[in-house]
């Protein structure tokens, strides 16, 4: 590894881990070591015996997940679908055999001086070949870390804004696993009208509300969907922004039953939020079609829910899929951890750590940041989810069928539909296993 040391966060002229922590210095260091709750670590997982970066008997991969706070339901599906791969991956040898050990950093409610205290002690304490988390900042401002100290990060975020700054800053080692935001909106649309078309679904009228919580990912897919509704000649009716965590949905759908929409189309994706949003509005219910964004494929969504679920539709850029790979893996979470896996993080998550043990074979070193990169960057992956297959330009997933006709080459954009309970996969083929059928409210 080498010293030298440059401005951030080129990869080329990199600063190694061995750099930052001689540059942070004792007193950083014991900073580092303390702070709240939003940076603890749990006890390494699935395996024995400590490494030091590039060396020892282990090698450590970070998990970095909101194991605590709001988002802590998602946040298990990350932690234990990486948990069944370091399993897997130790079963069959480890990677150059050296056993893989999981190290687990908690954002909490995802403030950013979280993930910016994960980010530091996974790097500079704990000494990590990679790490992998469902979430980032919306700024990117962790990224910086992994960048200088030449440390593969992959995530699941979905966020266009962390795709571009990627690209701004010449990053090669950061990987988004999964299509960004904008492809909800366009994705949704495109079915949409083939249902209007074919004579599926007539709307009660040509007008949507559209309601948003307060982040960029959420504002980003609500403003391209006002934008693709407009141009189908759809009127705006009603659109509404909320802080999460959000429980009284009242004012909401007060507007909503004075002036029903044809469209209700939610993009708070919180689970606990959505949920309550499906209740009180199945008291008394509009004749609209209602959309929720990802947070139906958390577990907690159903049993929150209840029975107001049923008719909701959904959707997701990375999903387990309902095939022979993806129900063995969701066989298997049921029996190791007594609970249905969710439909998304678990498997993402279980996938992701796989992907970087092979391409970490394929580099012959798993601490070679720039030989782990290029093997990651030359990978098309099949996993749980479907295909890995990153654009050369940005480094992040491609989508099916949005960017590319061929299911072999690109991520599965799913989009589900709850129907008497269950999560029924309707688009795309030919994973879909179900038909979309009118809410009974409709």
């Amino acid at each position: 590894m080498s010293d030298t040391q440059a401005s951030p966060p080129t990869p080329r002229k990199r600063v190694t881990r061995r750099d930052l922590v001689r540059g942070i210095g004792i007193a950083g260091a014991v900073g580092l070591l303390g702070g709240g709750a939003g940076g603890y670590f749990l006890s390494p997982r699935r395996a024995g015996g400590s490494a030091a970066a590039g060396g020892g008997e282990t090698i450590k991969f970070g998990i970095v997940a909101p194991v605590t706070g709001p988002y802590s339901g998602d946040g298990q599906e990350m932690v234990r679908g990486a948990e069944l791969a370091v399993e897997d991956i130790n079963a069959a040898g480890g990677v150059l055999g050296r056993q893989v050990e999981l190290v687990v950093g908690d954002i909490a409610d995802q403030a950013p001086e979280n993930f910016i205290q994960v980010a530091e002690r996974l790097v500079s304490r704990e000494g990590v070949a990679a790490a992998s988390g469902g979430y980032t900042t919306a700024t990117s401002v962790e990224f910086n870390t992994y960048a200088q100290a030449g440390v593969p990060l992959f995530h699941t975020n979905t966020l266009q804004a962390n795709t571009d700054y990627v690209v701004e800053h010449g990053i090669t080692n950061i990987f988004q696993c999964c299509p960004t935001e904008p492809w909800y909106a366009s994705g949704f649309l495109q079915l949409m009208q083939g249902w209007i078309d074919d004579g599926t679904w007539v709307p009660s009228s040509k007008t949507a509300a559209i309601i948003s919580s307060n982040d960029s990912y959420s504002l980003s897919i609500a403003s391209v969907v006002q934008q693709g509704l407009r141009e189908l000649g759809w009127e705006i009716t009603l659109t509404e922004e909320v802080s999460v965590p959000y429980a009284d949905w009242g004012p909401q759908l007060s507007k909503i039953r004075n002036n029903p929409p044809g469209l209700i189309f939610v993009t708070d994706y919180l689970a606990g939020d959505l949920a309550s949003f499906a209740k009180q509005f199945a008291t008394s219910p509009t004749p609209s079609l209602l959309y929720q964004q990802y947070g139906p494929s958390v577990p907690e969504y159903l049993d929150l829910a209840g029975d107001a679920a049923n008719g909701v539709i959904w959707s997701t850029t990375i999903g387990t899929l309902p095939d022979d790979i993806g129900l063995a893996f969701r066989e298997r979470y049921l029996k190791t951890y007594g609970t249905e896996a969710g439909l998304s993080q678990s498997g993402a998550q279980y996938d992701i750590v796989r992907l970087w043990a092979q391409a970490a074979s394929r580099a012959g070193d798993p601490y070679d940041s720039e030989a782990v990169s290029a093997a990651v960057s030359a990978l098309t992956f099949r996993g749980v989810v479907g295909t890995y297959r990153f654009d050369p330009n940005d480094h992040t997933a491609i989508p099916y069928p949005d960017a590319t006709d061929d299911p072999s080459l690109g991520m599965p954009h799913l989009t589900y539909q709850i129907q008497d309970g269950e999560q029924v996969l309707f688009s795309p083929a030919p994973y879909g296993k179900g038909d979309f059928q009118l809410p009974k409210w409709l």
